[in-house]
């Protein structure tokens, strides 16, 4: 089984018997064309001015699909990768109703995770795998990471594109390297693709815990409510358990003017003595790749903005983006990380580097830097500035920047206390477990349990419009505030996914049940859950993890009426367990029903 030369001048990927599993075509397209390249015997072809080379190899059972790309003067590559047909001629389940497939799609309110494609077109970025029903085989094609540009993977009218999108002129030879698998478990295929990737990740840091300023607080925390919060951790059975203080985003003047607003009164080194004495490691957020049009930085050096493709600085809502190809942007990105790791914080959540915004960078100082590798010079600079025992979080960045030089990073959307926003970042983290422990430590936003039965707060959330929760529209803050229950739902995933544990809340207002309930969560497991029959639904109704010592079982159901546990076909299952949150022991049978939103996390 493996990748090799077709006769008719594409590539194919041939099963062990020699049955072709795909064929596929390497293309190349500027912004007016897309042209195939006919290989001949080398690898050898050309695809309108643009001549290459193909070598194809294997690592770790993945077939790897390396493609050359020769400069073409004055030309400008816009997208170059493997172009693959489903349907009769070709045995990819691309077109087929009830094929469903892996979909890590860009950030926003778009939901990651796994959909069913019937004739509509779906996309992702890094990995996808296809997997028809019935069908023995499922099929892997991702990219090679960290990369210079950006990468998009496109099921649209019965084909697949996989590739990078460069957007630039190639001034010298580049190299692009996509990764191809296939076998009888998608689950399986995720993790030897993350194997694949882990040799350029950073040492594995333990699951990082702490407490972050930011769902209860949000942009009007102050240094009076952070010692308070500390102080009331400090007085629970929480004390001497997490490890950081993060003072999310809120501390700043504005984005770009990286000092402390008038309700953090002192110099970075006096809040984080403070921060310190009270026991814990120093944190912040960030913005790095943005500044607001309004600080001292965007309107009197503009010349620091990336620009568009006609040459205006580029701006996203009310701020520009700092090219971080520039020398003198590097040394200020080494100015700020540097001034607040000499204060000693020792961990940097580094937010709003987003691929939906890198998508509309049209040029930088550098000419030889996609979009991918701009972001990457400055996290490289931000790395050597806040040093390696620092921990990185990478809050959106792609992970074809991020990889090798990130700690850590988000796999989810915002998480609010509504059912709405439990249920998109469940089926957004279970599609994501597979780089927990390979490519970083993944972070599931924060772990949340206020509602009416956990606190006599009657101001749970910041000012939000209130609207129904319906299918088919947002999610976003949206239906009622989640009940316990609900929230249990949430905790029960957080704990199972085994990255980054961080709580939210405000402690000083939380009752004895509230804390119970965070307090159940520490330590954090080990090692992350694999999610079972992970394409038999939206979300896995049944994750099963293990330290070495003992298993858990995650039991979901995720509708809004009871209903019986519904074993899928081929799932073997325990017959009972001890349920973490309660302590009764539930026995498994089909006629076990579960309540509507609700959860066990049993000990087996």
């Amino acid at each position: 089984m493996g990748l090799a030369l077709d006769a008719g001048g594409g590539i194919v990927w041939r099963h062990t018997d020699g049955r072709p599993l795909w064929r596929g075509q390497i293309v190349l397209a500027d912004a007016q064309q897309e042209g195939s390249a006919s290989l001949q015997d080398g690898g050898r072809g050309r695809a309108l001015d643009w001549s290459l080379q193909v070598e194809l190899a294997e690592e770790r059972g993945l077939g790897c699909l390396t493609i050359r790309v020769r400069p073409a003067r004055g030309r400008k590559l816009v997208r170059v990768g493997l172009r693959v047909r489903g349907g009769r001629d070709g045995t990819v389940p691309v077109a087929p109703a009830g094929t469903r497939m892996l979909s890590l799609a860009a950030d926003g309110p778009t939901s990651r995770g796994v959909v069913r494609l019937d004739g509509q077109p779906a996309s992702s970025s890094l990995v996808t795998v296809l997997r028809q029903p019935g069908r023995r085989c499922s099929l892997l094609f991702g990219v090679k990471a960290p990369a210079a540009d950006l990468s998009r993977l496109e099921v649209r009218d019965g084909q697949l594109a996989v590739g990078f999108l460069p957007g630039r002129q190639i001034l010298r030879e580049e190299t692009f390297v996509l990764v191809c698998g296939a076998g009888a478990a998608p689950e399986e295929l995720l993790a030897a693709y993350g194997d694949f990737l882990s040799r350029w990740a950073r040492p594995m840091p333990p699951p990082a815990t702490g407490w972050n300023s930011w769902d209860y607080y949000a942009g009007a925390v102050s240094m009076a409510d952070v010692t308070a919060e500390m102080a009331a951790i400090n007085a629970s059975p929480l004390r001497g358990l997490l490890r950081y203080l993060v003072l999310d985003m809120g501390w700043e003047q504005r984005w770009g003017e990286w000092s402390f607003n008038r309700r953090f009164p002192g110099a970075f080194r006096a809040v984080a003595r403070q921060i310190e004495a009270a026991g814990f490691v120093p944190g912040i957020w960030l913005s790095p790749l943005q500044c607001d049009r309004f600080s001292p930085l965007g309107r009197h050096r503009q010349e620091l903005l990336l620009r568009d493709r006609d040459g205006h600085p580029l701006l996203v809502g009310e701020h520009g983006l700092l090219d971080f190809s520039r020398p003198d942007v590097q040394q200020l990105l080494a100015g700020w990380c540097g001034a607040l790791r000499a204060a000693g914080f020792r961990f940097f959540k580094l937010d709003y580097m987003y691929r939906s915004y890198l998508e509309r960078v049209d040029h930088c100082a550098d000419p030889t830097l996609g979009a991918a590798g701009l972001v990457r010079r400055g996290l490289e600079e931000i790395r050597r500035a806040v040093g390696d025992d620092s921990h990185i979080l990478n809050c959106g960045a792609p992970v074809e920047a991020a990889l090798g030089i990130a700690d850590s990073a988000r796999v989810t959307t915002d998480i609010h206390t509504f059912w709405g926003h439990v249920r998109h970042n469940a089926r957004e983290l279970a599609a994501q477990l597979w780089q927990n422990g390979r490519l970083w430590r993944i972070d599931p936003d924060f772990a949340l349990v206020r509602c009416a039965s956990t606190t006599p707060d009657r101001c749970r959330n910041p000012l939000y419009q209130h609207r129904p929760l319906r299918p088919g529209e947002s999610h976003w803050l949206a239906g009622e505030e989640a009940s316990f229950c609900e929230l249990r739902v949430w905790l029960t995933v957080v704990w199972l996914a085994a990255g980054n544990l961080f709580l939210a809340d405000s402690i000083a207002r939380l009752n004895r049940r509230g804390m119970a309930a965070l307090r159940a969560l520490l330590p954090p497991l080990e090692h992350s859950a694999r999610p079972l029959a992970l394409f038999a639904s939206d979300i896995p109704r049944f994750w099963l993890a293990g330290d070495g010592r003992r298993q858990f079982l995650g039991v979901f159901n995720w509708e809004d009426r009871e209903a019986p546990v519904g074993v899928p076909a081929g799932v073997d299952l325990p017959t009972a367990g001890k349920d973490r949150w309660t302590g009764r022991r539930i026995a498994l049978r089909e006629e076990t029903r579960l309540a509507p939103r609700s959860a066990l996390l049993l000990e087996i």
